[in-house]
């Protein structure tokens, strides 16, 4: 009888086992399937990217129908936190497929999208922990310096890289990321006048040793020619040395609506406003009313507001300002390049100078209440004559 037993036990337990391993072999089967069915991370990628556009054109054209500034507002935070959660998806789908050949792409997307945020600051960090050597980076060096994270990268970048070209664009566009940032840092508040001279300082050093040591290295111009770090670094020097808080704004000869010649220099002992604008820029024409209230409040003051036109006809500013009232002075740049939009190396629209009574730039980029707040400083500082 015990041997029956045993017998039934034996065979029972290899039925079991037998019925345990078709069971792993059909959840193996199960899983490869999930896999299979599973989008790609090439897929992946493009779903979201599809999402974010078709979720923005849809805000575009809300925008549009909006009827009145409240609904505009409300309608331009929505855009504005698309990136952010586009970024969060991409960095993932990197993090959990960084053996694919694609996750790069998508912590790249991650980057771009993020921006200055901690997501944007993370996809730098792991591009740069996983795939500092791809060839994938090398055509987008000119545009890491923009962010935090890409900041990091192309450091990151420039310390592992044993191409000289590589290595010389990389610490050109640290350098000048930094400088840019420092000027404006259009993904937070104003930097300290400590810091900002600080981070000049610094850019500075970094952009002499890039013209010392990789001169002759080839890169990118804006209009898509080919110049020497050595030329790149020039203009950057200038534009630290002349066009940065605490300098004195060059002059740059341009005509006003009359085409007599005008130069800034022509209003030294009055607080300076010198708003680049153009009438097809709508941030530009929004700030208007408030310009306009501005200027009415101090008419009587050692002021005066000066907007420079970059339109490329200066008809086009005349009949503007026929229809919608700018009650001060108007400078036309003489088309869209060249003159002081050149000279002064305006990179969007508005660009704002504020300059005390003897022309040195005190405060750049700001609006409204800002605005009000730096030419009410500047005007306090005037003495009475006499």
């Amino acid at each position: 009888m015990r041997s029956l037993l045993t017998l039934a036990l034996a065979l029972g337990l290899c039925g079991l086992a037998g019925a345990l391993d078709d069971k792993k072999t059909d959840d193996k089967k199960l899983e490869e399937k999930k896999a299979e069915e599973k989008p790609s991370v090439a897929d992946q990628i493009k779903a979201i990217e599809k999402e974010f556009q078709e979720t923005a054109n849809d805000l575009g054209k809300q925008f549009q129908a909006a009827k009145t500034d409240e609904e505009k507002a409300a309608l331009r935070e929505k855009f504005f936190a698309l990136q952010p959660k586009v970024a969060e998806k991409a960095l993932a789908i990197a993090e959990a497929n960084l053996k694919d050949p694609a996750a790069i792409d998508a912590a790249l997307l991650a980057l771009k999208m993020g921006g200055p945020s901690p997501v944007g600051t993370k996809a730098g960090e792991l591009i740069g922990a996983n795939f500092a050597d791809s060839p994938k980076l090398k055509p987008l060096i000119p545009s890491l310096g923009r962010s935090a994270g890409g900041q990091k990268l192309l450091k990151v970048i420039h310390e592992k890289a044993t191409d000289k070209d590589v290595k010389g664009a990389t610490l050109y566009y640290i350098a000048s990321g930094m400088l840019e940032e420092a000027d404006y840092p259009r993904g937070g508040p104003p930097v300290p006048a400590d810091k900002q001279a600080a981070a000049f300082k610094e850019a500075g050093e970094m952009l002499a040793k890039v013209s010392k040591e990789y001169g002759d290295v080839q890169i990118g111009g804006r209009r898509g020619e080919k110049e020497t770090l050595a030329k790149a670094v020039e203009n950057q020097l200038f534009f630290l040395n002349n066009l940065t808080v605490g300098k004195v704004l060059p002059d740059s000869v341009c005509e006003d609506l009359d085409g007599k010649k005008v130069k800034i220099s022509d209003y030294r002992g009055k607080v300076v406003v010198l708003d680049i604008w153009a009438t097809w820029c709508g941030p530009c024409r929004a700030m208007i009313p408030h310009e306009r209230e501005l200027v009415k409040n101090l008419k009587d003051k050692p002021f005066v507001f000066i907007s420079l036109s970059a339109d490329d006809e200066k008809d086009t500013l005349v009949k503007f300002i026929e229809k919608e009232p700018m009650p001060w002075t108007h400078w036309w740049n003489g088309g869209a390049k060249g003159g002081p939009v050149a000279d002064y190396k305006v990179q969007f629209f508005p660009t704002v100078y504020v300059l005390d009574e003897k022309g040195v730039i005190r405060f750049k980029h700001v609006r409204e209440k800002a605005m009000d707040e730096a030419i009410d400083v500047l005007l306090k500082e005037i003495k009475p004559k006499g």
